[in-house]
């Protein structure tokens, strides 16, 4: 990925001083697809430093307030370290800044099923936890800056795909089904394991007030599904899942929906970040992938899909 701020020695004793801290060293972290992170090593032990580059202090502050809720909850993520003045942020050259605690462990790109059974399991856990009040629903992130990306005439054939995909599909979902406090990013690089267990789901940046099936289609797509083979690892990641919360037939009925629109709002957010809000060649084709997932998912039968997500 990419550390967008770079920052020097001077910095990082500034940054961290508002917390107690005193760094014996610091490295950047080449992940996160719109934030700055560095590890930073402490006689206290390791923590995360991000700075964020694209959200205001008040939804970072929010942010904060949501992890210090899920602590008293003990849902395994990150924990947050407070400023010693209070809140949960600080700025730093007028960007947010964030210090959490580091959690040991490491991504799978191609995790095996009985670590999927765990993260549909944790997912699960999160979905029992209330919302808290002061949590607004948002759009899912990949649709949140459709408007950008349709008519910005740099893929006239994707842009006319998506104009019409998204809007189809949010017609067609249905209003009735369970909802509450979803992760709304699960992907293989949000998920940590320490050996074949799950320590922690992290970043939180898209969290929403949602439908939770929404989360198991999002985790799907991020966990598990790849454009040649879209359902690899569904089953899994269902049964541990249901393990902790039964799906209603509602929410069966309309997974391969959300599944399909999922991958599309992933797509649409690509397109965004690499074409629109930053040009980053390499990139340019990122969002191809998660296009033709969904157009795999749509083809698929009910039944077929039906049988080989839950048997």
């Amino acid at each position: 990925m990419a550390v967008y701020v770079q920052l020097q020695e001077t910095d990082i004793q500034t940054i961290t001083g508002a917390y107690g801290l005193r760094v014996s060293r610091f490295e950047p972290i080449e992940a996160g697809a719109s934030n700055s992170n560095y590890l930073l090593h402490t006689p206290q032990g390791r923590y995360i430093l991000t700075i964020f580059e694209d959200a205001n202090a008040d939804y970072v502050a929010g942010l904060g307030e949501l992890l210090l809720f899920l602590a008293r909850y003990d849902f395994p993520t990150t924990r947050l370290l407070s400023p010693l003045n209070g809140g949960t942020k600080t700025v730093y050259n007028g960007k947010p800044v964030m210090v959490k605690t580091y959690i040991a462990g490491e991504v799978f790109q191609n995790p095996d099923e009985a670590m999927l059974r765990q993260v549909g399991a944790a997912m699960a856990s999160l979905h029992q936890i209330p919302v808290p009040n002061f949590f607004p629903g948002r759009l899912p992130y990949g649709a949140e800056p459709f408007p950008a990306v349709v008519g910005a005439k740099i893929d006239p054939a994707y842009e006319r795909w998506i104009a019409e995909r998204l809007p189809a599909l949010e017609r067609r979902m249905p209003k009735n089904l369970p909802d509450g406090l979803i992760h709304g990013d699960i992907f293989f690089d949000n998920v940590l394991f320490e050996g074949a267990r799950l320590t922690a789901i992290i970043d939180f940046e898209c969290a929403i007030h949602h439908s939770l099936i929404f989360d198991v289609a999002m985790g799907i797509v991020g966990m598990g599904g790849n454009a040649n083979h879209p359902l690899d690892g569904a089953r899994a990641l269902v049964d541990g899942y249901q393990q902790v919360r039964k799906l209603e037939d509602g929410e069966k009925e309309a997974l391969q929906l959300f599944v399909e629109y999922a991958a599309a709002t992933v797509s649409c957010w690509r397109f965004w970040k690499y074409h629109i809000d930053a040009t980053i060649a390499e990139k340019a084709d990122m969002h191809r992938p998660m296009a033709k997932i969904a157009t795999e998912i749509s083809a698929i039968p009910p039944a077929t899909f039906s049988e080989i997500v839950f048997g």
